[in-house]
Parts: structure tokens; sequence; C-alpha cells
């Protein structure tokens, strides 16, 4: 299923009816939808009834000012998230400023403005509002999963499963019936669960109806964009629970509402499937063992493929323990390019207050840095799941590639009272993936930073020795361990209080995937350095 998005929503809030037409003709010429109000209090209702992705507020206005109505949205919880720019002709102070931003307000633009000036904030205002909902939204999944995971593992008896993947189902999820089929390997039902809630309702399904309709379609179903499964019931999920190539069941979650339910809520339902399918193959596998526990002795050589697949299951459900640590290491991970997100912005801002043109190049490394999140995102789910058979490659400038990554945490490492010192020679082109050598080129100054918690001096240099491309990283913090220096490149192991041990793990990865090699050396208040060799013959 796609779901149709509505173009982005501002709100004008502003009580000059000139300069309202004029912010509408700017944002609609650029496909935004406009609403205006024109008092504070017509803003603070529409704020609440609209819940716009942008609102663009004037400082003086009748009822309640600019400053008033910004306190108001950010202490009602249905509006403090919203993107605010303040707009003003006339609270220009320090002070004024100063008063804006502490109250919540995202930022602070004097009248008259350059429209392109304030396109360019909305959309960088907007995009950032929406990358935090998304990264929320992904967490808020995994911590649920992982509850599912946790859960479903305790309980071996089949029956008993069935119910508690149907009440996990409703806890997690808005609806009013879930339904759950068990079935047999010929496709026959074996056992069934129906549990119902927020209902006064009586529902009893036809089973073989509902069965014969989800394995015609043989997809995850999501209606009313799919045929119904349920008629009697306008919205719905169902997916199948597959174990391998072995049909297991079938779970059905649906609402009395018309709009029960958008992309977010089934993808996590297909995850809740995947686990209740790993859950419900483990109990029937446990039903096996203990129902020939008695005549074990007998049955040994004709069970044996069963003992290995029920132990290779259980050493999986073990491993499920691990995704909560995952989970922090990918939040690790984009961190990295949170960092230069957030100094771009410290200085766009200040630039704002000064009313220097806007930094057309930092907003660009901006956009650069949510690409790469997005790009992080999908190779660390890759690496902890089913890697990609292949990588998109081509030859590449390796200096140019280290130049983006330091000029990107130049103002970072500057603020940290770090000293900056690259020697980079021209080198011949690499055959790899950009996206990749630039996580662990990001990874690695970020350590640095890390390491010299007082400041310091970080050296970066690349040259050409011999058949290989050398990247060196040399800083003078605090230094790693003899105990622990073997360790580091260990999934989930870190000399960080808190870290999360999977940055140089990623990194090593990557480097042996370009045939390369990295090696540390590190003394303990003197500094550490890190030797990448990258071979430039072995794809030429």
């Amino acid at each position: 299923m796609t779901e149709k998005r509505r173009p982005p929503l501002v709100l004008v809030a502003d009580d000059e009816v000139h300069t309202t037409l004029m912010l509408e003709r700017i944002f609609e010429r650029e496909g935004y939808q406009v609403k205006a109000a024109h008092d504070g209090l017509a803003a603070l209702e529409a704020a609440k009834q609209l819940h716009p992705d942008l609102i663009l507020l004037d400082i003086q206005m009748p009822g309640m000012n600019g400053f008033d109505v910004l306190s108001a949205l950010r202490d009602n919880a249905l509006t403090a998230g919203i993107p605010t720019i303040l707009i003003t002709a006339k609270a220009r102070k320090p002070a004024d400023v100063a008063h804006g931003l502490n109250l919540g307000a995202d930022d602070y633009i004097y009248k008259p403005f350059d429209p392109r000036e304030l396109l360019a904030r909305a959309e960088s205002k907007m995009k950032a509002r929406q990358l935090e909902e998304t990264l929320q939204r992904r967490t808020q999944e995994l911590q649920a999963l992982i509850r599912v995971g946790e859960e479903l593992n305790h309980s071996l008896e089949v029956h008993d499963l069935l119910n508690l993947i149907l009440f996990l189902t409703l806890d997690l999820l808005p609806g009013n019936l879930a339904v759950i089929y068990r079935l047999g390997e010929d496709g026959q039902l074996i056992d069934q669960g129906l549990q119902t809630i927020r209902t006064e309702r009586s529902y009893q399904p036809d089973a073989s109806a509902m069965i014969r309709k989800v394995l015609d379609v043989g997809h995850p179903i999501f209606w009313p964009s799919d045929p119904p499964i349920l008629e009697i019931l306008p919205s719905g999920m169902s997916v199948q629970l597959k174990h391998g190539a072995s049909l297991l069941g079938i779970l059905m979650l649906a609402s009395e509402e018309d709009s029960g339910y958008d992309e977010n809520h089934f993808h996590l339902f297909k995850g809740i499937g995947r686990q209740a399918a790993l859950a419900l193959r483990n109990a029937e596998l446990y039903e096996i063992l203990a129902s020939h526990a008695e005549n074990l002795e007998d049955i040994v050589a004709a069970r044996t493929a069963e003992l290995q697949s029920a132990q290779q299951l259980l050493i999986r459900s073990e491993k499920l323990a691990s995704i909560g640590h995952l989970a922090a290491s990918i939040a690790h991970e984009i961190n990295n390019p949170l960092q230069p997100i957030r100094i771009h912005l410290e200085h766009m801002l200040e630039d704002a207050q000064h009313n220097d043109p806007i930094d057309i190049i930092a907003i660009e490394s901006i956009q650069e840095s949510i690409e790469r999140i997005t790009r992080i995102v999908s190779q660390l789910l890759e690496f902890a799941g089913k890697r990609s058979s292949t990588v998109d490659v081509d030859f590449l400038d390796v200096r140019r590639t280290l130049e983006g990554v330091i000029n990107l945490n130049g103002k970072l490492l500057e603020q940290n009272n770090i000293e900056l010192v690259a020697h980079l020679t021209t080198l011949p082109p690499f055959y790899g993936n950009k996206d990749q050598l630039e996580q662990v080129f990001m990874n690695l100054i970020l350590n640095a930073q890390a390491a010299m918690t007082k400041g310091g001096k970080l050296e970066v240099s690349a040259q050409l020795d011999e058949s290989a491309i050398v990247v060196k990283f040399s800083d003078t913090g605090h230094g790693i361990p003899a105990d622990q220096i073997n360790r580091i490149f260990d999934p989930f192991f870190s000399t960080k209080q808190n870290g999360t041990g999977l940055g140089l793990f990623v990194s090593y990865g990557i480097i042996q995937n370009h045939q390369g090699s990295i090696e540390v050396k590190s003394e303990v208040n003197i500094g550490t350095t890190f030797t990448i060799r990258l071979p430039i013959d072995v794809h030429t």
C-alpha cells in the first residue's frame, strides 16, 4: 500500500493582511497549503485544529502577542512539536530574540525578508522535524518488537501462545477485533483464537472463508486499499505467519473506524507477525520434544533433524535479547551525522540574528547529512539482518571524500578546542563505495573528538604507499589500555562510558569488504593512531 501524502500545510499568523497575502503567494507557489489567522487567539485555535507542518508567527498581534501564542503552543502536547518561526519587524533587540528562542521558537526572522531565505529556513525546520519524528517512531517500533519477542518466547504452550499473540497485538495497535488461525502442513485449521476490545458488538467470522481469502491473495493485506478480508469491518490488516517456506497460520487485526490504520501501523503489524511466527514454530517444536520425551531412546535417529532445528530456533530466541543493544547502537551511528547538522543550524541562527546572508553550502551540508542518516539506517539494518548481495561501487577520489568529511566536522572540532592538521596528497582513483568510506572516516574523527575531552590535536593523512592508499587518524587523546585494544573491533565492546560498541565493528567490516585492513596503535595518556590500507590494484 502506498499512502498519498498531502502537501505540507503552513499556518501564517499575522495581523497585516498584505503580509499574509504575500506569504500565502510565496508558499503556494512552491506547492504548499497555506492557512491564515489574523490574531493570536485565532492562530492558537487553528494550530490545535489543523496541526500544520509549520507556523509563521508574527509577534505584534491583537488578542495575544506572538510570544504568548508560542508559550501556549509549547505547553500543549498536541502542538508542542510543530516547527515555529517568529517573524517580526519591531522586536529586534537581542533580548527579544533570546526570549523567543527560550520559549521554544525554532527560528527568528526580521521583516523585510528574502523569500528564498524564508523558504530555505522553513524547509530546513520541517525536514528536521520529520527526521526527528521518524527516528522516534522507529525507536518505538523497535521497543515494541523487543517486548513482543521477550514475552512470546516465554510461552511454550501453543494455545496459550495464540491468546498471548492476540493480547499483544491489541495492546500495541488500535483495533477492535484480533483473530489468529493456526494451520497444519496441509493448510487445514488446527486451532484458533479471537479477542475483542473497545466494542460491544459480537463477532463470529467465517474461518474457512477468511483463510481462503488470505491464502488466495498470498501477501500481507491492508484494507480498504486492498479487498477486505472481513467486510463487516471497514479497515484492517492480515498477514501470513510463516517460518521459512512453512505456513504456520494467519493473523488478522480489524477496526470499526473507517481510517483505522496507516503505513506505520502496517509496518509494526508485519513485525509482530514475524515474531509470532518464530515463537509459534518454537512452541510447536517444544511440544514435539515433550511428546516424545518418554520414548526418546527409541526415536533418536528419526528425530535428529527435528532436534537440530529446535536447537537452532532456541539459539535464535536467546539472541532476541540483543535487539535492545542493537537499537542503541543504531542510535549511536545516527547521532554522528546529527552533530554537524546541529552545528550548522546554530551558525545559521547566528547569521540570521546578524542579518547575514543564508549559507547555502550549510543547507546543502545539512541535506547531505540527512541523506547520510537514511543510508546509514539502511546499511545498519542490512548488517543486523541479511546483507545485500550487491554494493553500489564505483571509482572515487579518496582524498575528496576525506576532505568532505573533514569539512563537515571542522566546526565541531573547533568548538571542542581540537586542532585539526590534514596532510592529503593526490591519490589514484579507488574502486569502492563512497557512502561506506564516509561512514568509516566520520566514525574515526568523532571517536578521536570523544577521546580528547580537554582539547588536543588530530592529524589526518592520506598518501600512496606502493599499491595501497594509506589513511591515518592520529589523536592526542586518553588512549586505549593494552588489555582492551584487542577487543575494540568486537561488536558491542566500547572503551567509552556511554559507547555502544558498534561503530568500529561496522567500520572494520566495511574496510574488509573493500579488501583492505584497519589497524590501531595506542598509548594511555599519549594518543591513538588508526591506520587504514586500501589496495588500489584489487579491482582494476
